[in-house]
């Protein structure tokens, strides 16, 4: 009941809410009843100002109804210019031009208006359906509004559609009488054009620097200064608008003469000077925008198209460069843009590729040497590495314009920091400089490091790291820090000559010196890789200790470089002997005695259970 209750109470308040008056803006006797409307505000008598003043709006808006009404009958449409084709005057033609130019204008505005009172129309129906009562003494001020409202906008559709129907004709009446016409340019006079209006733009400059001073010393400029700057940017832009006339007369002397570089590079100029005025003029805008319709339209279209578009790709590539040259940020009084950034990052990526060339370069020719100037090389490398990436920096800063010298206190500064935070590599790194200059390890060199006794081979030695290849084909990157602070055997860094020991036992009770020739000529008569001359160089067997139960011997061999193998072929060959020649080899063995007591105790037991 109480929804049914609020919906009639709806229905009511709509039915008598008050509504625009349709008889003042539809209908055959307007006329009529604005002079019926103009009696009844001419009978009142108003008794307050804010009366008063109604009344007055009402009158006038009254007063314009009427015009609206009667240009309405009057109806008609816009006349396209004629020409003579034998006899056609250059002037006539411009001014068509400017006339056709002018309609567009014409028509954006009012095109751009019809929003505009649409949102008017609108806000006076609410405010009118608002209005309980029609004795409220603004309701007909509203009616007045929104009938206006109204008429001026079936006025501008009108005006509109007049408009377009003259700019359409106009346009191919132009078009075909633009090719037949002897324009004249005046180069000296646009000369003098550009010369005048630079003179006006220093002028600026000078008042501008005028305006500044004394902003600084009070609130507010002096009324003489910015009357001046105000009647010298008027004639400025007087004479930019000169200039721009004689620059489309120009395009169109070119479009008959069918000359399309000259036509777009005077269309790009017109652009700049458009772009130089104080504030956008849309008249001279529809000009810019008919010129180039017609350009289009009087040319061809594989001939205009490529240049217009390599044109723009320059213009955008300006555009581009201007905007990558305009300052981020200023250190140390230099502005720095993008471009700087830019130029940096390219200086300081060609030296590194310059150093890693460098790198590439003497990695080639030091890894084709055996000698022991082969460290230096390697130093050499890595060292010019290093100066090759600084100084490419250095030339990169300094390229746009900054101090080299508070680089250097900003290096200072950045390296104390990364000192602390990069301690461990820093300490490889000056490792490695240690290991080139002592020249204990080098690069193929068999060393045993670490605390499991890791044998390999230095493949690499970097200016962090080195490169060891163990027997089993694995490289360790192993910081050059643990290289030089702990204990290394090199076991080829004179020579690569080196003995091995190949430890062996024997039972008590052998003849070790028949032993030890049978070893040693078993040595001597195998294929196995090792050296045999000259005489210091013979395989030998030492006698190391005598244990509880077996002699240990060693046999004692010499080899050139790392041959893992070789210790498993020597004790192959070590035991095939002993074992062909009878001799025993001990092994670990345990003799329990019992005594006859314990015995006769263990049987007496087992016989009890």
């Amino acid at each position: 009941m109480t929804k049914l209750f609020s919906a009639l109470l709806l229905l009511l308040s709509v039915a008598f809410c008050a509504q625009p008056d349709a008889k003042m803006y539809d209908g055959d006797n307007l006329l009529e009843y604005y002079t019926h409307l103009g009696t009844m505000i001419s009978q009142e008598n108003p008794e307050t100002i804010e009366a008063e003043e109604r009344i007055k709006n009402e009158k006038a808006l009254l007063q314009k109804l009427q015009d609206i009404v009667k240009s309405n009958g009057k109806e008609h449409e816009i006349a396209v210019e004629k020409f003579d084709s034998k006899n056609i005057n250059a002037n006539s033609v411009i001014a068509f031009f400017d006339k056709i130019a002018l309609s567009v204008k014409k028509i954006n505005r009012l095109e751009s208006n019809e929003k505009l009172i649409q949102d008017k129309l609108a806000y006076l129906n609410k405010e009118i359906e608002n209005e309980a009562s029609d004795e409220n003494p603004n309701l007909r001020l509203y009616q007045l509004q929104f009938a206006y409202y109204k008429l001026k906008q079936k006025k501008d559709k009108n005006d509109i559609k007049s408009l377009r129907n003259y700019v359409k004709n106009a346009k191919e009446v132009f078009l075909d009488i633009v090719t037949k016409v002897d324009f004249k340019l005046d180069k000296d006079y646009d000369t003098l054009l550009t010369k005048e209006i630079e003179l006006l733009d220093k002028k600026l400059v000078a008042l501008n620097l005028n305006k500044e001073r004394e902003l600084l010393s009070q609130e507010e400029v002096s009324k003489e200064l910015a009357l001046k700057i105000k009647e010298l940017e008027k004639r400025r832009n007087k004479k930019i608008k000169e200039l721009m006339d004689q620059s489309i007369v120009a395009a169109l002397f070119y479009v008959k003469n069918n000359n399309i570089e000259k036509i777009i590079e005077t269309q790009d100029y017109i652009e700049v000077l458009e772009s130089r005025l104080s504030k956008k003029n849309s008249f001279y805008h529809c000009k810019i925008e008919f010129l180039d319709e017609v350009v289009k339209k009087s040319t061809s279209a594989s001939e205009y198209m490529f240049p217009k578009l390599k044109s723009a790709i320059s213009s955008i590539g300006e555009d581009v460069y201007a905007t990558a040259s305009a300052p981020l940020l200023v250190v140390d009084e230099v502005p720095i843009s993008l471009l700087s950034i830019l130029k940096v990052f390219g200086i300081f990526i060609l030296g590194l590729f310059v150093a890693r060339l460098y790198l590439m370069l003497m990695s080639k020719f030091y890894s084709t040497r055996k000698d022991k100037s082969y460290a230096w090389i390697k130093t050499a490398a890595n060292l010019g590495f290093i100066l090759i990436v600084f100084s490419s920096l250095v030339m990169a800063i300094a390229s746009i314009g900054l101090s080299i010298t508070n680089l250097a206190v900003i290096a200072g500064v950045i390296s104390i920091g990364l000192g602390f935070a990069l301690k461990g590599i820093v300490s490889s790194m000056v490792s490695g400089m240690v290991m080139f200059g002592e020249n204990y390890i080098r690069v193929g060199d068999y060393i045993k490091f670490g605390a499991d006794n890791i044998v390999g081979k230095v493949i690499d030695i970097g200016f962090r790291a080195s490169n060891i290849r163990t027997i089993d084909n694995i490289h360790i990157i192993v910081p050059n820090s643990e290289l030089t602070d702990n204990r290394v055997i090199n076991l080829t860094l004179n020579d690569r000559i080196r003995r091995i020991y190949i430890p062996f036992k024997v039972g008590y009770g052998e003849n070790i010196p028949y032993v030890k020739e049978l070893i040693v000529d078993a040595v001597l008569n195998s294929d196995i890789k090792l050296l045999r001359e000259p005489v210091r160089y013979k395989p030998n067997v030492w006698m190391t200790h005598m244990a509880e139960s077996y002699i240990e011997l060693d046999l004692l061999v010499w080899i050139e470089g790392l041959r893992p193998s070789t210790k498993s072929n020597l004790l192959i060959l070590i035991y095939e002997t002993l074992q062909t020649n009878g001799i025993s080899m001990p092994f670990p063995q345990l003799d329990m005695h019992i005594k006859r007591e314990e015995i006769e105790e263990i049987k007496n037991t087992i016989r009890e259970q």
